[in-house]
């Protein structure tokens, strides 16, 4: 049913108040932080090397915003995704399942090389990150918004966390609303930042029980799943073909930051089962179908959501008692042997 412009324009304002009311009144986590710590250009290195990273290679865009979303949903958006591996603690989250094709470090490590010779031991990792999905939005086409900084780096970093908390692409509607509200996300957050998934790819070994042998069907394929577009994705993905073959999330406009996620939802034409079910389950169809109808809306949308999900559980106040500012993002400075923060 089509929304009458007044409508919109309510929804619209409705959504602008929501985004001012998340800017932090915290004396210690706002818009610009790092303006108030002798360090104006900290944004504008961070945009340089997630710029430099684009122009090399677009797909990084859709990697730094995945980055973004598995380190908050594990110990806060604290930067505890980027630790590496060491002899006193092995099982660290990017070695967990869901982490594994995570990528987009090397973004983030130049990030944090420059502003360390230009600002040392001001800008936490945490921070990068946060910034780098923001201007990875940005760089694929999305609206720009503010990013409020100020968070520590956290020193705690499992894989059995990430493994508990991070959502699946089979996950049901139920579960992704749950998962979302144990962040302190409501489900249209949840809805809404799912439509970061119309820029992207994933794997043919990803959708292929989709394709092929689905329980229940004559012909093998999903019968939520559009027939045309299974037929392409079979000619992209052929059965006992690669598993690691690429396959764009959206197939009309798979590099532009755009609402299409949601029209190809409508129409039975995204990928993963936990994408479907937002355009099947009664609680979530409505909300869903409504975003296919206005970008502007979405797009306004998503950066509150994201702007939200991203300064939930931060970890804020004096460094090394809730957390720290590392001089190396992949090691906790009493890895590395640093200084004690001041």
């Amino acid at each position: 049913m089509a929304i009458s412009c007044r409508v919109w324009r309510l929804l619209l304002a409705l959504c602008t108040l929501g985004s001012v009311g998340m800017e932090s009144v915290n004396a210690q986590f706002f818009n610009n932080f790092y303006t108030t710590k002798g360090c104006d250009s900290a944004e504008a290195i961070v945009t340089q090397a997630v710029t430099e990273a684009f122009n090399q290679d677009p797909s990084v865009a859709p990697a730094l915003i995945r980055m973004l979303f598995h380190d908050c949903f594990v110990e806060g958006c604290d930067g505890s995704l980027l630790l590496d591996p060491t002899p006193q603690n092995p099982n660290v989250e990017k070695l967990a399942l869901p982490n594994l094709s995570v990528r987009g470090y090397e973004v983030i490590d130049a990030a944090k090389m420059q502003l360390e010779k230009t600002c040392p031991r001001t800008v936490s990792c945490a921070d990068i990150v946060a910034l780098a999905a923001r201007d990875a939005v940005l760089l694929t086409g999305g609206q720009h918004f503010d990013m409020p900084t100020g968070r520590l780096d956290g020193m705690v970093s499992t894989a059995d966390n990430a493994n508990n908390n991070l959502v699946s692409t089979r996950s049901s509607a139920t579960e992704l609303t749950r998962k979302f509200l144990e962040q302190g996300l409501g489900q249209d957050d949840m809805i809404t930042l799912s439509g970061a998934h119309t820029v992207g790819k994933t794997t043919c070994g990803q959708i292929t029980s989709r394709l092929y042998n689905f329980p229940g069907t004559t012909n093998g394929v999903d019968p939520t799943l559009d027939f045309d577009y299974a037929l392409h994705l079979q000619q992209l993905c052929p059965q006992n073909g690669n598993p690691n073959d690429p396959v764009p999330l959206d197939p009309v406009s798979p590099n532009t930051f755009d609402n299409m996620y949601y029209t190809n939802g409508v129409t039975g034409r995204v990928l993963f089962p936990s994408d479907n079910v937002l355009f099947a389950d009664h609680q979530t169809q409505f909300a869903s179908n409504l975003n296919s109808q206005n970008g502007q809306f979405w797009q306004m949308k998503f950066a509150n959501a994201l702007v939200r999900m991203a300064s939930n559980k931060v970890k804020l106040g004096v460094p090394n008692r809730n957390g720290e500012i590392r001089k190396n993002c992949r090691f906790t400075n009493a890895a590395t042997g640093s200084s004690t923060n001041n």
